[in-house]
């Protein structure tokens, strides 16, 4: 890759020209000099207080309210009733479909309240709901009518009638806070459907009633006044080590950071080891000889480092989840899109620092984790955010890598699940940060932009602020 360069005194090989040669300034008067100095404490405490003003924003805005940011909340409603002979005003049979006046009820209620929902059949919302698309499927039984009439009549019958059921079905898998979601609304359902159907049923038997000269007993009210019965399920339950659907958000986690901090920490090192920077332990400080070595062919080798990297960790991740019970189906594909996510974000990571240097690494920290967290919809779904979120998430790694590792974790691998989605951005991603690095190293390097002192000099106005004394 190149030759270190020559240097007069031979003994401090290792070091270079960058060893001190004058003693160290008596404590005291140093730190009176650099704090002295505004611009020595001024820019990090603007930059930390900005910095985490905005993650407070981000993340305090994202959990804040989740009942009032509700919208496009996708739930399915099926209705299976055919209706069935009711006692009109008249006292004669009017064909009736309550199961119908109830899903009306329902739609419309629940688009009030920030939820989208899907008219249709039982096994296209059941399909759905096991692939991650929709987060509740509200399910009006069979004879639904037939039941509610039988309910109203036996208040003078002695025969025990079955009560109008309707189902709600959740899943998991699809987030743990969106199953929550779906149980409150459930329960808000419940209150409103038994007040709709009750009132109508306790009209029809009064009536009735009253036509025969038959007392109305409180016990027959309070039957009739709460006549359907609500039944929150979940028809595939996951498995034992599934972390209550929050395993795929921490892997997730995992696999963003590593990918993150890895680019970071083989920067670091491998800019130590080239004499681009100093290396550190503890008390022992070296500066190596410069090698020479282009910045293409410098972040070339920490991509290459990258992938080993990828391969590793992914490696032990499974490992390691394996090890503490963590459930694992389609290992394989998991491993798979875990060395992809990684190397994706690694390769974008390293692009950035090489291309906008220190800054790079604050850029990276803003867009992987500070944006990242509170747009993953792994422990908030997007639709209980602000709009914001879902517009960031859209290009955010941390949430369509959720959706591919979510895929395989819950929902067999299925790749209209999200995971299809997931490996086509982690490619987008990954040819993107790699244009990034390869144009603008090559800019650098053919311009004569190298890393070394007095190899890029700033402009005056800003050499001025940085290096004034």
């Amino acid at each position: 890759m190149g030759t270190h360069e020559a240097h007069e005194d031979s003994d401090a090989i290792g070091r270079g020209d960058h060893e001190a040669p004058e003693p160290e300034e008596p404590t005291g008067r140093t730190i009176a000099g650099v704090l002295g100095s505004p611009r020595f404490w001024l820019a990090p405490l603007v930059l930390v207080a900005v910095l985490f003003s905005l993650m407070a924003a981000l993340y305090m805005s994202a959990v804040v309210d989740p009942q009032r940011h509700l919208h496009d909340f996708p739930i399915a409603l099926v209705n299976e009733d055919s209706g069935g002979e009711v006692t009109g005003a008249d006292g004669k049979p009017v064909e009736q479909n309550i199961g119908a006046q109830v899903a009306d009820g329902i739609a419309t209620t629940a688009a009030e309240n920030g939820f989208e929902v899907r008219r249709t059949d039982r096994s296209t919302a059941l399909g759905e709901l096991n692939s991650g698309k929709i987060y509740g499927v509200v399910v009006i039984g069979a004879n639904f009518t037939n039941r509610a009439v039988a309910l109203g009549r036996s208040t003078v019958l002695t025969s025990v009638p079955a009560r109008p059921a309707i189902d709600v079905f959740i899943n998991r898998g699809s987030g743990a806070f969106a199953s929550s979601i779906t149980q409150t609304f459930a329960e808000q359902m419940t209150k409103r459907v038994n007040e709709q159907v009750g009132a109508q049923l306790t009209e029809q038997v009064r009536r009735q009633l009253d036509a025969n000269d038959v007392t109305f007993t409180g016990a027959a009210q309070l039957a009739v006044g709460n006549p359907v019965q609500v039944t929150v399920s979940e028809p595939t339950p996951l498995p034992q080590g599934a972390g209550n659907g929050l395993s795929a958000f921490y892997l997730t986690l995992l696999l963003v950071l590593a990918g993150f901090t890895g680019a970071m920490m083989v920067s670091i090192v491998v800019d130590g080891i080239l004499g681009q920077t100093p290396i550190e332990y503890g008390p022992f400080y070296q500066w190596r000889d410069r090698l020479n070595i282009s910045r293409w062919a410098t972040l070339a080798a920490k991509w290459v480092i990258m992938f080993l990297v990828a391969v590793v960790l992914s490696t032990v991740f499974i490992g390691v989840g394996a090890l503490v019970g963590t459930s694992l189906p389609n290992a394989f594909v998991l491993w798979v899109i875990s060395v992809l996510a990684i190397f994706a974000v690694g390769v974008s990571a390293s692009a950035m620092m090489a291309v906008f240097g220190n800054a790079g690494l604050l850029f990276n920290l803003i867009f992987f984790v500070v944006f990242g967290l509170p747009s993953s919809g792994g422990t908030l779904p997007l639709e209980a955010s602000p709009r914001f979120f879902e517009w960031v998430a859209a290009v955010e790694p941390m949430h369509v890598i959720y959706l591919g590792v979510r895929s395989v974790l819950y929902f067999d691998a299925d790749l209209s699940a999200g995971l299809a989605r997931s490996v086509i951005q982690c490619f987008v991603g990954l040819l993107l940060g790699a244009a990034l690095g390869f144009l603008g190293t090559k800019f650098y390097d053919r311009k004569g932009w190298h890393r070394y002192p007095g190899g890029m000099t700033l402009p005056p106005r800003l050499d001025k602020i940085v290096n004034a004394d």
